[in-house]
């Protein structure tokens, strides 16, 4: 913390500030400038070449100069004013790598919470758009922003959200990751009920739909809340393509989320206790490549799907170029060598790819794929269809027993007039928001 004290012709003054948080220029030119000049006459509110708010608490003065702001100090006054001066490092607004669109904005979140309010606030222009501000960590002092529409936000879910938030009492908040935590109440459930975007487009899609957004300082990610389970299968530019190819896409990722979970587990369930199912030429092949692995279908699903993550964190972890290059070319030659070495099937390796490649269609579930993955490859293997009936069991049951801050996630399948599941009919005839969130406004004004 750096103070400067410094004459002026009627008294003395000073600032305060935290270097390297401050742009130095403006306050010699704004503040030091005016009130060292002759024709100062002693009225600070006057000389002061910026706007300013006056504060006279110490506490408070000492924490705004901690978030980047300059505090002026002049004569015997206990009045100090205090001039957003700040300037520091920051990334450049571009597109997140995580939420690449085809068409649409291109823009995405910065660690800078004026910048993506700014950025929202861009795309939603109703004086109805609120944005609280609150403060989180004894010793951060993050600043968290709640936006959202009056008269159209969910009062229950907002109340809700802000009765969670204001139980956290905690040392640091460097993410939303961990406002998620803390605010999540199913803590362990595969699936949260709260939404992450990096895209300001998509949180502003979200807040004119009824939902809240909560943006932390330091971080580029968004949580949308409540989200709906059918919503992890939509994306940004599902809104900016046409409605065939839209539904297309859309059906093709519900099919791929099918198949991430439930093929594993499948496969091996059929090849382990239904082999009549499969046909005959099919099954003669896998008769012919397992016959030279010493392990089960089961137990080569397991070791592939294991290698794969492990090859997947890896690259990861990695700068980008080295990491891509990594995954792929070790994924190649591991697979291929450990066919050639008879350790794993052929077979089993296509199901295991295709596994990894459709899980890439969902990345928002990831979690949820991986445990669900893993629960009907372990039913599968111990009790064949039946398992998998079992498995599918829990799964709808457990989806269908979650609740998002109130609101059940599946509840888009029961919304009356809903024409944005996973067919997405033409923009000009979805004019009503989900009933099942939305309690007012629930008729888009046209």
């Amino acid at each position: 913390m750096v103070i400067e004290p410094f004459e002026t012709p009627r008294d003395n003054a000073m600032v305060v500030y935290i270097d390297g948080l401050v742009d130095k220029s403006f306050i010699h030119r704004d503040v030091m400038q005016p009130l060292k000049s002759k024709e100062f006459d002693g009225d600070v509110s006057m000389a002061l070449k910026a706007t300013f708010k006056e504060c006279t608490d110490i506490p408070d003065v000492t924490q705004e100069v901690l978030r980047g702001n300059v505090a002026c100090f002049y004569g015997k006054s206990e009045i100090a004013r205090i001039l957003e001066f700040r300037k520091f490092e920051m990334r450049s607004v571009e597109e997140p790598n995580a939420e690449a669109v085809i068409r649409g904005p291109k823009e995405g979140f910065t660690e800078s919470i004026r910048t993506n309010t700014s950025l929202i606030r861009r795309k939603i222009k109703t004086p109805d758009l609120k944005a609280e501000n609150y403060t989180f960590g004894r010793q951060s002092n993050t600043t968290v922003i709640l936006m959202y529409i009056d008269g159209i936000a969910n009062q229950d879910v907002l109340r809700e959200i802000k009765r969670r938030l204001s139980a956290i009492d905690v040392g640091i908040i460097l993410e939303t990751g961990q406002i998620e935590q803390y605010i999540d109440e199913n803590t362990f459930s595969p699936i949260s009920g709260i939404g992450l975007t990096q895209k300001p487009d998509v949180a502003a899609q979200r807040i004119t739909e009824g939902r809240v957004v909560i943006l932390c300082d330091g971080t580029p990610h968004a949580l949308t809340i409540p989200e709906l389970f059918i919503e992890n299968l939509h994306t940004a530019d599902d809104y900016y393509n046409r409605p065939l190819y839209a539904s297309m896409m859309r059906i093709l990722r519900c099919i791929g989320l099918l198949f991430t979970v439930m093929l594993p587990g499948l496969s091996v369930a059929i090849i382990t206790y239904h082999q009549e199912m499969i046909p005959s030429a099919f099954l003669t092949n896998i008769i012919r490549t397992t016959q030279k692995t010493p392990m089960p279908a089961a137990i080569e699903v397991l070791v592939l799907t294991i290698m794969f993550e492990l090859l997947r964190e890896a690259g990861t972890r990695l700068p980008k170029a080295v990491g891509s290059a990594i995954t792929i070319v070790g994924s190649l030659i591991i697979g291929d060598a450990a066919v050639n070495a008879g350790i794993v099937s052929a077979p089993i390796v296509i199901i295991v790819a295709l596994t990894a490649v459709t899980g890439f269609m969902v990345p928002s579930l990831a979690e949820y794929t991986l445990v669900y993955r893993s629960l009907f490859w372990l039913f599968g293997s111990t009790m064949g269809l039946i398992g998998i009936g079992s498995a599918m069991v829990i799964m709808l049951t457990q989806l269908a027993s979650t609740d998002s801050f109130g609101i059940p996630i599946l509840a888009s399948f029961s919304s009356p007039g809903r024409k944005d599941g996973v067919i997405r009919f033409p923009l000009w005839s979805i004019k009503y928001r989900s009933a099942a969130i939305v309690k007012e406004n629930v008729r888009k004004k046209q």
